[in-house]
């Protein structure tokens, strides 16, 4: 945990409220240990730090930015109306947002059999012929569900420098059967990736397919898409401990079984049959 970034990011959080007094009332810190952290003399309890990402809407993971990465994310989100709003605007506003709320309410319930954890695994354009193995946990906050998504990128390749982990968080619906996912980098905002995957058809499964389109690193920048398999894992081991067989694999590694290579290789006479990239203008 960098404390130097904290205590300037809360700067930075604060600079958009009425008062540090008034942050401080809603949120049930006492102001003195709240100047402390400000100032950096002393640093946040992981609940403290907690209650205050929550109020402030930045993630753990994003108040230990780079000051200056992190005035730029606030700033991106403060210009962003919300949806609802644009929507009440709108002549058809209020029957818009029922029906988002209503798709909202049926994808909660349907989203039920899929909560927990998984690794994925998908052939990553940045490094030929290799998996790239990910750690992924779905879950639902107030009939709203999330996901969580975890990789490792060798240097050179992931989205901002220094970060080699990247964490990527987005929302979850369960339309027509399928699961469909749309994320975001929390560290870099260069791109949304989507991804379809296929409903179970038993009441149990291990395994699900489907397709993943994003960006590539960020050297090249090329658009692509790929096959992607989620395997479900146990949820009582710890985050540090999954995040250790999460990277970058040969396909004939032990790490990727038989049955995932399977799943995602595809007969094809094209040049590279496991993925397929935008053609430049």
């Amino acid at each position: 945990m960098s404390e130097k970034n904290i205590s300037a990011n809360l700067k930075v959080l604060c600079s958009y409220s009425d008062s540090i007094s008034s942050c401080c009332r809603k949120m049930g810190i006492n102001r003195q240990q709240f100047t402390k952290y400000l100032s950096g003399t002393s640093a946040p309890s992981v609940k403290n730090l907690r209650k205050m990402c929550a109020f402030f809407g930045v993630e753990t993971e994003e108040i230990t930015m780079d000051t200056d990465a992190f005035k730029k994310l606030v700033s991106s989100r403060r210009r962003v109306k919300k949806p609802k709003s644009i929507l009440d605007n709108s002549p058809q506003g209020e029957r818009h947002t029922k029906l988002l709320e209503s798709m909202m309410l049926k994808s909660s319930e349907d989203i039920q059999p899929y909560l927990g954890d998984y690794y994925y695994y998908y052939f990553t354009p940045s490094y030929e012929g290799h998996i790239s193995k990910g750690f992924a946990r779905i879950s639902l906050v107030d009939d709203i569900a999330y996901s969580h998504f975890y990789e490792r990128a060798e240097p050179g390749q992931a989205m901002l420098e220094g970060y080699e982990i990247g964490k990527f968080v987005g929302v979850v619906f369960v339309l027509g059967e399928r699961i469909q996912i749309v994320d975001y980098g929390v560290h870099c905002q260069r791109a949304i990736s989507q991804t379809v995957l296929y409903g179970a058809t038993k009441g149990s499964f291990s395994l699900l397919s489907g397709i993943t389109l994003g960006v590539q690193g960020r050297n090249s920048r090329i658009p692509f898409s790929s096959r992607i398999v989620f395997e479900r894992i146990a949820s009582n081991i710890s985050l540090k401990q999954k995040l250790k067989h999460v990277g970058l694999f040969e396909v004939d590694a032990a790490d990727i079984s038989s049955v995932i290579r399977s799943r995602l290789e595809t007969s094809s006479s094209i040049a590279h049959p496991h993925i397929f990239t935008a053609l430049e203008n």
